[in-house]
């Protein structure tokens, strides 16, 4: 029995050692399970908490550089051109934005220290960047959140672990960023040159109502001053001068000299645009017949011809006729520099006064001053049209400085007519310039690295590529670029061009096809692109033929213009869109317009709009904006133009100041 006992006791204690064993296996294994447990537990709160982290630093850089979209766009609406003044309230309040989103968030972002803003600017290949941090014009936020602090009460401490401390660390550091921008742009301004740009400085009914009779003759009268001012010379003689502050002859006034004879002859003699001096002639020296042969001429008989010079009232006055002198053969008209005793005309006292305009050829070539007999033609031109017209104005055979001015303007508007008119304030034509110099000089100023582009239209449109008229006094070589950096090279060519500068007609669906044509081309991967159309009036320009029939196919009115989401097309433009859409009868052109801009649309491309006078079809402009997603401006009939060209340079720096919407920069890009 002892021994069998003592054989039980020795197996009890084995089982005991072996429970031992295992009590200990156990509580080594339960170690290690809570270590992997609170590893993983601390693993999930630090993965959590960098999750949120990043979320609230994506939202804080965000809405740091939206605080710079909102500056520069309220910088822009206000007239602001101070760009070191905006950039740096800009950046104050986006730092602050990036704060206090942190903030909200649950996070600490301390903004002298992890809120950097820096300048993101497109390169010319269109798909890399330059990024440079510290330097304005600021278009890009980083924003940082750590928590690295190893003050475990600080706002930005280390993360605590709950169960790490068993291995030996008891907070982990964690680091989250991000990065916000604001894309450049590449514009194309679309821009109206029709005769109606003119309309606002012209003696019309229309005009007259609204701006008053003394403010359109104080209009004509600025137009003058301005082209006196510019003491621009004839391009063959630099001595005379186009508009001198004299006048000529008897058109001494800006009220004018009033004729009351209806004889153009006769008016033309007491406006003394003859001059009052005498000019010799060489054939004067000749023989006068009265009556013999084919009417009353000079003639001389020299070197075996008979030689005959007629008046400037005969059939037969150019150049001189040559036969032999017993009038054998035929007779001849050769060149008067080949007639016997041939010289310039010799001019005693005041001469002539030529036309002040010269022009062009059908290159595009100053003519050079009018001759004599030339300006009495040109003379007599505006002589006619004084003395048959501006009865209702008061004005009618009243020969000065502003019926002068109504005449060119209103009767030879173009630039192959009247080269100099560019130079002078022709409204709203002026008022535009001054709005695309605000574009222009903001974009310049801001430094976004925006491209600008030009198309003019009238009735027919052209992407504008450089500067070459003749009679400017700058020359412009955009060199293939059409869609520039180079924004005030841009300025220069739109500033030396006129209201119906290439013909008067209204073709706005032409200028949207050639912006898109250009943004095709030439807009850059990396830019956001954009058209800026503006127009004072309603589009009448069309292909042939068009109409309903030639709409794409599968559109659908009721979801291309169902701006107000209700199921039905707002806008529709057929046959009956002159009552319902402030248009004038010409809805096949609105109609090539409006589809031209949805093609503009599709492409990617969003259509800024501006309209302006009673005459502008408002209808068509907000219609293209709201279905492109573009800002539409609309600037009413002005009681002056001074009011008209504050608030159209107002809609420009609107449109310049629509930087878009910042983005987060991510891998991609």
């Amino acid at each position: 029995m002892k021994r069998s006992s003592l054989s039980e006791a020795v197996v009890q204690l084995k089982e005991h050692r072996r429970k031992g064993v295992f009590f200990v296996l156990a509580v080594i294994s339960l170690m290690a399970a809570m270590t992997f447990v609170g590893m993983s537990v601390d693993l999930g709160m630090i993965t959590v908490t960098k999750t949120r982290m990043q979320a609230a630093a994506d939202s804080a850089a965000l809405a740091a550089a939206q605080e710079i979209v909102v500056g520069i766009r309220t910088a822009a609406e206000q007239g602001e051109t101070d760009m070191q003044t905006i950039q740096a309230i800009a950046a104050a309040a986006a730092k602050t934005m990036a704060a206090n989103v942190a903030e909200l968030n649950g996070f600490y972002v301390d903004p002298t220290i992890d809120v950097s803003l820096g300048s993101r600017l497109l390169n010319e290949d269109g798909a890399t960047y330059t990024e440079t941090y510290g330097t304005p014009p600021y278009n890009m936020v980083k924003v940082e959140i750590r928590k690295t602090n190893a003050d475990l009460t600080a706002a930005d401490a280390k993360l605590p672990l709950i169960f790490a401390p068993v291995v030996g660390e008891r907070a982990q550091s964690i680091r989250a960023d991000a990065v916000a921008f604001i894309e450049s742009r590449d514009i194309v301004a679309v821009l109206d040159y029709s005769g109606s740009m003119a309309f606002d400085s012209q003696f019309r009914s229309d005009t007259v109502s609204r701006l008053g009779l003394t403010g359109v003759t104080d209009g004509l009268d600025d137009i003058w001053d301005a082209l006196v001012t510019s003491d621009v010379r004839f391009s063959d003689d630099s001595s005379t001068e186009k508009f001198p502050e004299d006048g000529f002859g008897e058109i001494d006034s800006y009220a004018g000299t009033y004729v009351s004879s209806s004889t153009t002859d006769t008016i033309f003699d007491e406006l003394n645009l003859g001059g009052t001096g005498e000019t010799t002639y060489f054939y004067e020296s000749w023989t006068w017949t009265s009556g013999w042969g084919d009417g009353a001429h000079w003639y001389l008989i020299d070197g075996g011809y008979r030689w005959e010079k007629y008046p400037s009232s005969s059939q037969w006055s150019s150049g001189v006729w040559r036969i032999q002198s017993d009038f054998s053969g035929s007779w001849s008209n050769p060149a008067e520099t080949s007639a016997p005793g041939y010289e310039e005309p010799v001019t005693s006292g005041e001469g002539y006064f030529p036309f002040p305009q010269e022009g062009k050829d059908a290159d595009g070539t100053l003519n050079g001053k009018p001759s004599q007999s030339e300006s009495e033609t040109l003379w007599h031109a505006y002589i006619n049209y004084v003395k048959d017209n501006l009865n209702s104005y008061g004005y009618q055979k009243d020969y000065g400085y502003r019926t002068l001015m109504q005449y060119l303007i209103s009767q030879k508007k173009a630039n192959n007519q009247s080269e100099d008119l560019w130079r002078a304030p022709i409204y709203p034509h002026h008022g535009m310039k001054e709005g695309v110099t605000m574009l222009a000089t903001f974009l310049n100023n801001l430094g976004y690295g925006d491209h600008l582009g030009l198309v003019t239209y009238a009735t027919t449109s052209r992407i504008e590529t450089g500067l070459w008229d003749d009679g400017a006094d700058v020359t412009v070589d955009l060199v293939g670029e059409h869609l520039t950096d180079n924004v005030m090279a841009i300025d220069t060519i739109q500033r030396h061009k006129q209201a119906g500068h290439y013909d008067s007609s209204t073709g706005i669906g032409y200028g949207l096809e050639d912006a898109r044509d250009l943004l095709d081309d030439q807009g850059r991967y990396g830019a956001q692109k954009a058209i800026l159309l503006m127009t004072d009036g309603q589009s009448n320009q069309y292909p042939s033929g068009y109409g309903s029939g030639s709409l794409p196919a599968g559109w659908n009115w009721n979801d291309i213009t169902d701006f107000d989401d209700d199921g039905s097309a707002d806008v529709i433009i057929d046959s009956s869109y002159v009552s319902g859409g402030n248009g004038d009868g010409n809805w096949r052109a609105a109609l090539h317009s409006f589809v031209r801009a949805k093609e503009a649309f599709d492409a990617g491309y969003t259509i800024h709009t501006i309209s302006m006078g009673d005459g502008a079809d408002t209808t068509l402009m907000n219609a293209i904006a709201e279905m492109s997603g573009g800002e539409y401006v609309h600037i009413a009939s002005g009681t002056s133009n001074a009011q008209m060209e504050v608030e159209l340079e107002g809609a420009f720096a609107v449109m310049a100041g629509q930087v878009p919407p910042a983005r987060l920069l991510v891998d991609s890009d």
